[in-house]
């Protein structure tokens, strides 16, 4: 769990796009982003794999997210 933040700091830092839900909020996004990497991430040791983030992004989408070019 240690490493997951470090991790997604440097991913999210690389991204050449960001999540949008039409009429969310900012508030809206952390709680959903936050219950999506608790689902995503558990029982991962603090490691982050692609088939981990693929499962994060599949939980937002399920939300209503999408990805949006920067």
């Amino acid at each position: 769990m240690k490493l997951l933040i470090p991790a997604m700091l440097v991913l999210s830092g690389c991204a050449s796009w960001h999540w949008e839900k039409r009429g969310a909020s900012a508030a809206d996004y952390e709680l959903d982003e936050k219950y999506c990497k608790l689902q995503a991430y558990s029982g991962t040791e603090g490691q982050v794999t692609k088939a981990s983030v693929r499962r994060m992004h599949e939980c937002l989408e399920g939300k209503g997210w999408s990805k949006v070019a920067n």
